[in-house]
């Protein structure tokens, strides 16, 4: 739904609803009929029944609530709106049957700025009388606020059906008009349709709905209750003959344009196949010399043409109503692309000029996007990039200019050059590009996945002047921070980390990007750290803790000690992050497994299996701890059964994850079933993390099982060469894989 739309539900024309509804007025004590309750908890007054028995603790529980509301109502008259409300809450402990408190609450907790509070206090006074549809449509509106439009609507749905709602009256059209925009932005064109037959009706006959003429003004003026607005809905609805009913009356109350009428009437022709008729009401409307439909109206001549079969014909009475109407740049732009179309290029180039020159900001779009077509069509890769940045630049339209990068990309020669022209543009520092314009090249690099490129033209979209006023602005930015984001982590998986940290850097020291410098420089620290640089890594996550006390950062720190070998530091850094941060479950996991890998490497496994079993007794179903503590038994060879389940159930959450895949053949081996084993390690050492000397040694081992002596050979050497490439080489690794490739060599001697 846009956000337009939510305004406009958020402040309706008929019933100022943000403030919660009015408790219900006390009874008048004129008159006491059989059941009547002279104040609230009062039991009703019903004759004497001397056989009747008293409930002591339900009384006893009104007497008290009573006491406690009416303290309550005293501390509200005093201006203590917390002492009432904490009044009211100790009421509904002992009877919370009461409507009227919910209600009082309700707007304490308003007044008191605790809007998820006095949400609260309606659901519950909704649920004790459902038919209350001032607070349905209360709650209708805080849900409309909190984006949940589906439980919007079933709330006004339901405020609509309440037995309490008089259904010819105004505030009745009022929950069908704001039921009827929910629709609408929902795309529900025939629920929208009937909501709005009833405001459609209310208009026409005022008096049925007892709707005043102020409140008939001020449907009438807000446009999305006009006339010729509901004539939209019920033609969508397919409803043409209220549509028709509509738009004739949006021509008789003087609503737009009195000529627009002819275009109004043909959209219904056309939708019924007339297409006779609907030519003579459009040639009304372009008589008129009429532009208030901009582009939709030449759009429709062009449907109408082609459903009377003379789309031939469309070109020259464009080119006739751009004679007769010479300062109509909509109409000169849509020629222009008919032009295009027909690939008579060289009239189009003049028409766009023209009419973009003359077009107001919104209407220059169209021109942008169709020059953007008739520069790839010639191949004019500066032109073409200047285009799309304009295009884009209005209203950022990022699926129309995937589609034009898509096309452009398709033709790989014009994709070079406008890349190209793009990174010596940016080599030329030329400060007045706008950043719609850099945003285009980088995209195109992005998507063209040139790297080097890619990383070129977003800084040179990093070093622009960017806005972040407009919606469209923000739209952009975001996507270029993914951008950044995606391409950093991109090359470090590559482990081009001077790239990767230039990027970053730059990204982070961007000030318009500012609310994400910490991501980038949580990002730059990893980079840093992974290029082996532990100094600057430490600087960069320091840096980034003066902006943000996020708890990740400070586990980044331990990380970087933890990813440095430096075990004594990493180790009492974790448990500080454990400790400080105890509710942030995702980063005390991320501690708790960087400690056992600690100790498991400092040799201490059972200091390792502790942490670890820690964790699986609060998170059994975690697919990290079951593979690692399953690994752990594993590869001691103890706990093996559970160890395989442990780890089945890790691959069953991720059954392509090449740690789970070597976990589970390595338990496999254990139990000696190595056919089963050679299965998974074969498709661990094949996955995109295969290329691990521990995976690659499980490999060796179990076709050395399986009496495949050369493989296991291959796998070991293979395994040797990554651990000693390594930059923080495993001794211990390395000597043991040496050795099983010595064993082999003698006793490949010995069979010789």
């Amino acid at each position: 739904m846009s956000r337009h739309l939510l305004v406009l539900l958020l402040t309706p024309a008929l019933v100022a609803a943000q403030t919660a509804p009015p408790a219900p007025p006390l009874p008048s004590d004129a008159k006491f009929p059989s059941g009547y309750k002279q104040q609230l908890f009062d039991d009703p007054a019903l004759p004497l029944n001397p056989k009747r028995t008293i409930d002591k603790n339900s009384s006893l529980g009104r007497r008290m609530a009573r006491a406690w509301y009416m303290t309550g109502r005293y501390r509200m008259a005093k201006g203590d709106l917390k002492g009432g409300l904490a009044a009211f809450q100790q009421a509904v402990k002992h009877d919370g049957s009461q409507v009227a408190i919910y209600r009082d609450m309700l707007q304490v907790a308003l007044r008191l700025n605790q809007v998820d509070d006095a949400v609260g206090y309606a659901r519950k006074a909704v649920s004790l009388n459902p038919d209350d549809y001032q607070l349905l449509r209360w709650l209708s509106r805080q849900m409309i606020r909190q984006q949940k439009l589906a439980e919007a609507i079933q709330l006004m749905e339901q405020a609509r059906k309440s037995k309490s709602i008089d259904q010819k009256s105004a505030i009745y059209v009022s929950v069908m008009r704001d039921l009827g925009l929910m629709y609408v932005g929902t795309g529900k064109q025939k629920a929208a349709a009937e909501c709005f037959g009833v405001v459609f009706d209310s208009l026409q006959k005022p008096r049925s709905y007892n709707l005043d003429e102020r409140t008939r003004r001020a449907l009438l003026a807000d446009p999305n209750t006009s006339y010729e607005r509901m004539g939209q809905v019920f033609l969508a609805a397919g409803l043409t003959d209220r549509a028709v009913q509509a738009f004739r009356a949006a021509a008789k109350n003087g609503q737009g344009n009195p000529a627009t009428l002819g275009y109004n009437l043909a959209q219904v022709f056309h939708e019924t196949k007339r297409f006779d008729e609907a030519l003579v009401e459009l040639e009304k409307y372009f008589a008129k010399k009429q532009s208030s439909k901009g582009r939709s109206a030449y759009e429709l001549l062009g449907r109408i043409l082609e459903g009377l079969d003379k789309s031939q014909e469309l070109i020259g009475r464009l080119e006739k109503m751009v004679g007769q109407d010479p300062e109509n740049p909509v109409l000169q732009i849509f020629l222009a692309d008919q032009y295009v179309a027909a690939d008579r290029l060289d009239q189009a180039t003049a028409l766009y000029e023209k009419g973009v020159a003359k077009a107001k900001p919104r209407d220059r779009e169209a021109g942008y996007w169709g020059l953007a077509v008739l520069h790839r069509r010639k191949a004019r890769a500066a032109a073409l990039l200047e285009a799309l940045g304009q295009a884009v630049d209005v209203r950022g339209d990022l699926k129309r200019l995937d589609k034009e990068l898509k096309a452009v990309a398709a033709d790989k020669g014009l994709g070079k050059q406008v890349l190209d022209e793009a990174v010596r543009q940016a080599k030329d520092n030329q400060a007045k590009a706008a950043f719609s314009r850099r945003f285009v090249a980088a995209r195109l690099a992005v998507q063209s996945k040139d790297k080097m490129q890619a990383v070129t033209l977003l800084k040179w979209g990093l070093a622009s002047q960017k806005s972040v006023m407009a919606v469209k602005d923000r739209l952009l930015l975001d996507q270029f921070r993914r951008h950044i984001d995606d391409l950093a982590r991109t090359l470090m998986v590559d482990e081009n980390y001077t790239s990767a940290s230039g990027l970053l850097r730059s990204a982070a020291d961007d000030k318009t990007l500012g609310v994400f410098k910490a991501q980038f420089l949580f990002q730059l620290s990893q980079s840093y750290e992974f290029d082996g640089k532990t100094e600057e890594a430490l600087a960069t996550i320091g840096e980034a803790r003066q902006t943000s006390n996020h708890p990740l950062l400070h586990y980044q720190e331990a990380w970087i000690y933890y990813h440095a070998h430096q075990w004594k530091k990493a180790v009492p850094l974790f448990e500080q992050v454990i400790k400080q941060f105890p509710k942030e479950t995702s980063v005390v996991r991320r501690c708790q497994f960087s400690l056992s890998n600690i100790y498991v490497q400092q040799g201490d496994i059972r200091k390792g299996e502790l942490v670890l079993e820690k964790v699986f007794s609060e998170d059994p179903e975690n697919p990290s701890v079951n593979n690692d503590l399953g690994y752990l038994y594993a590869d001691q060879g103890k706990k093996l059964k559970q160890a395989e389940q442990m780890i089945r159930r890790a691959l069953k959450a991720e059954p392509e994850n090449s740690a789970y895949q070597d976990s589970m053949g390595w338990v496999l081996f254990k139990l000696g079933r190595y056919k089963a084993a050679l299965e998974f390690l074969e498709k661990s050492s094949a996955g995109r993390d295969g290329a691990d000397a521990t995976i690659l040694e499980h490999l060796g081992d179990c076709l050395d099982k399986l009496k495949q002596a050369d493989k296991a050979v291959e796998a070991w050497k293979q395994a040797l060469k990554l651990a000693r490439e390594d930059k923080r080489p495993d001794a211990k690794l390395i000597k043991r894989i040496e050795q099983k490739l010595k064993d082999a060599a003698k006793s490949s001697k010995k069979t010789s």
